[in-house]
């Protein structure tokens, strides 16, 4: 699974959300999210279900 370039960033800015909330609520760093929004680095499976439901979007608007 890759998250789609630019989809973590857009969907935080949509939903007025930081990295930083996002990570306090999946449970891991902020510098986890940071990467993931950069594309340096994925997300397990089991954080993309969680930022899915967190987000409220389905998982395949996520993905590519």
């Amino acid at each position: 699974i890759f998250i789609k370039p630019n989809m973590l960033k857009e969907l935080l800015k949509s939903k007025g959300v930081k990295q930083k909330w996002l990570a306090n609520k999946i449970g891991v760093s902020e510098v986890s999210v940071s990467n993931w929004v950069k594309g340096k680095s994925e997300p397990t499976l089991k954080n993309y279900g969680k930022i899915s439901k967190i987000l409220n979007i389905p998982l395949t608007e996520l993905t590519s």
